[in-house]
């Protein structure tokens, strides 16, 4: 059976060239992994289980060698092709695995909604041979540990290849689509998440494809708008990549009425986007807020009230209070004058006033 041949692979050769040649072996070795992958469905639980087992103890082992090998001025060119070629394999194998573990579990959890969550532990470990929800995060940290070292300088002129960001991020996004991900025990791996994707946005200008990805996401997976939400917060606050809100804003803004009235789940999810993140960071929101004013005039009563709910964010949190600047005072009548006249008795938007620019401040 192949799944025989390859665990003797895996525990035998594998491992062998691995103790003799560390994280290289896999330029050896590879097909041996990539033959489990394809064969993923139909493998025994355990030979998945050490598979991902030792696949987490290569990629750790190379995170751990690697910041001597970058730092080494006579590393030849053919030993850095060696690990960066060992680089690509090793993470490409340790993510294709991570969501082939996924898949299974987002599988196991729609049989869990037929039969009422019942026995939904015992399953996971039937099906996987272990809890897989648990061991999703030591790999994300994994990931990031190894992002955060200074691995561009492996790549010719140190311009690391967007495929092998693409191929790190694509696992975290892929990871956010099932539906359990906001649940109170996936707090650890959402933050994993937020803090792999970070590295990403700061250090492999990942800020386009971020951008791009987030509003694809809003308009298609209704549960991910408070995700996205404590992220991006913690991505402008914590990680100083404040330009990612106005990214998304502006993304959003520019969104046609026709465009709004064909995807109702979409802009359902924008609104609560926005609404959420006037509540988190209201002074970052605020300075983009122009781009959103247009909605105010549209049909989408969704969106509307999403932008008159963020202006009265702004009031309370940022524009009333001895701690708010100069030019913030004078914002503050004009934004609730802005939203009292926005607003008809009924709740319908009316552009009663022209709306100024002086909503977002200098």
């Amino acid at each position: 059976m192949i799944q025989d041949s390859q665990g003797t692979k895996v525990k035998g050769a594998f491992q062998a060239a691995f103790r003799a040649q560390g994280p290289l072996a896999m330029l050896e070795h590879f097909d041996t992994i990539y033959s489990i992958l394809h064969h993923f469905r139909s493998i025994d639980p355990g030979l998945k289980e050490d598979t991902l087992e030792f696949l987490i103890k290569v990629v750790s082992r190379h995170s751990q060698e690697l910041p001597a090998i970058l730092d080494d001025t006579t590393l030849s060119g053919p030993d850095r092709n060696a690990h960066l070629n060992a680089l690509k394999m090793n993470c490409y194998a340790l993510i294709r695995l991570l969501e082939s573990f996924e898949t299974m579990a987002s599988q196991t959890n729609l049989v869990d909604l037929d039969l009422g969550g019942k026995g939904k532990k015992a399953r996971s470990k039937a099906a996987h041979g272990f809890d897989w929800e648990e061991e999703r995060q030591p790999i994300l940290q994994l990931l990031t540990q190894l992002l955060q070292l200074d691995i561009r300088h492996l790549w010719n002129h140190s311009i690391i290849e967007e495929e092998f960001v693409s191929l790190v991020t694509g696992c975290c996004y892929r990871l956010l689509e099932n539906p359990t991900i906001n649940h109170q025990k996936n707090r650890p791996t959402r933050e994993a998440i937020t803090h792999l994707l970070g590295v990403a946005l700061t250090r492999y200008n990942h800020m386009f494809s971020a951008t791009v990805k987030i509003i694809q996401m809003l308009q298609h997976f209704e549960h991910l708008a408070p995700v996205l939400v404590a992220a991006v917060s913690l991505w402008a606050t914590d990680y100083g990549m404040k330009s990612i809100v106005g990214e998304i804003v502006r993304e959003i803004g520019q969104k046609c009425p026709q465009e709004l009235s064909r995807d109702p789940s979409g802009t359902k999810g924008f609104a609560a986007f926005l609404t959420e993140l006037a509540e988190r960071v209201p002074a970052i929101l605020m300075s983009s807020m122009c781009i959103l004013l247009d909605h105010l005039d549209g049909e989408n009563y969704m969106m509307r009230n999403a932008v008159l709910a963020a202006m009265a964010e702004m009031v309370l949190q940022v524009l009333s209070g001895d701690q708010a600047f100069p030019h913030h005072h004078e914002t503050a009548p004009l934004l609730h004058h802005q939203g009292q006249a926005d607003r008809e008795p009924g709740g319908k938007a009316v552009s009663a006033v022209p709306h100024s620019p002086v909503c977002c401040p200098p």
